[in-house]
């Protein structure tokens, strides 16, 4: 990993870069609360970033990406994935371990997560940085009905779109290993916590659905939604995207917890472990995230889709998570060694 950090600085190539205000000041949760965007003792309705909310609550949910209020994986769950991450090696077209084989990853959902998907492949493709042996595929359909609803039917057009996709890039369902997860339902609740609930138990009938289709799937990555300021469709209202988040962190919590229709590993296996990837939602006008980042209405181009300037800065956030995440970074970044030496 140092090797790595080395050469992200040697090539310059700007891959930690992004739109932060020099003068921001970041704050720590409990630090100075009468001045800060945190909740105070008598409320908790303040939208704060789940990465940021830490043991905070809103409506009286915990926050954290993980349970107990952290933004890590820990305890058996951070072994499982660790393990998951080790097992993601080349494959042929039949799903059997090759050296001349691929690491398919491709992403699933709507148009904005095919849009950072497709900025992705460009910042992969041909990059020292990345494992050589990785394939990635844009299956959104930005065009069409690619929501959760689609996707956990598994005789929904959608999944045609995504054998058409598969098969122009001469590339096998027994191929993809991992998924990167952007959408959302078009369901007309927009109360908390039963939206985040309704995406929660949608995205759980999806990774099933998933599981059965990718016969080696073994990780799906989640970012969550950017704030929105679309104001044309129920799912880009806020605070639905803000909500879209909670869901993905109630699955999540579910398969740490064992709950039925979750099972990741073993025989009783029914759904792919899914892991965050690099959160996405901002409170976009006044209040940066601890980590400085903003997302505002300038960098869409009509309160949804992301400008270049937008889109780069997601995409670039998103590379670097994989670059150096403990997991990620084991099947997408470039360790310099032979496969086989990989254990």
């Amino acid at each position: 990993m140092k090797q790595l950090l080395l050469l992200l600085l040697t090539l310059g190539t700007g891959l930690f870069s992004c739109n932060k205000d020099p003068n921001i000041v970041k704050k720590n949760f409990g630090q100075d609360e009468s001045s800060s965007r945190w909740p105070d003792s008598t409320s908790d309705s303040a939208k704060v970033p789940i990465n940021d909310l830490g043991a905070g609550t809103y409506l009286g949910f915990v926050g954290g990406l993980y349970p107990g209020g952290i933004d890590t994986p820990a305890g058996k769950y951070a072994k499982d994935l660790l393990n998951f991450s080790n097992r993601i090696k080349p494959l042929d077209s039949n799903g059997k371990a090759s050296e001349s084989g691929r690491i398919v990853f491709i992403s699933l959902g709507a148009s904005t997560g095919g849009h950072n998907m497709v900025a992705l492949m460009s910042k992969t493709n041909n990059n020292p940085l990345t494992n050589p042996r990785l394939t990635l595929a844009n299956c959104n359909n930005g065009g069409g009905n690619a929501s959760l609803n689609s996707i956990m039917n598994p005789s929904d057009p959608y999944w045609d779109h995504v054998s058409l996709i598969l098969k122009n890039r001469h590339l096998s369902y027994k191929q993809v290993q991992v998924i990167y997860l952007e959408t959302d339902d078009s369901i007309p609740v927009t109360s908390f916590p039963e939206r985040a609930y309704q995406v929660r138990d949608d995205l759980k009938k999806a990774m099933q659905v998933c599981k059965t289709k990718f016969r080696h799937l073994k990780l799906v990555y989640v970012l969550g939604r950017t704030t929105t300021w679309d104001k044309t469709q129920v799912q880009n209202i806020e605070p639905a995207p803000y909500y879209n988040g909670w869901g993905n962190k109630f699955f999540i919590e579910d398969q740490i917890n064992g709950a039925p229709g979750t099972q990741y590993k073993g025989d009783t296996a029914v759904a792919p472990l899914v892991t965050w990837g690099w959160y996405q939602w901002a409170d976009g006008t006044t209040n940066p995230r601890q980590d400085g980042f903003i997302w505002t209405k300038d960098l869409t181009v009509d309160g949804l889709h992301a400008t270049p300037e937008g889109q780069d800065t997601l995409t670039t956030r998103f590379q670097n998570f994989l670059l150096t995440d403990r997991y990620a970074s084991i099947w997408y970044a470039n360790h310099a060694k032979p496969l086989s030496a990989r254990k």
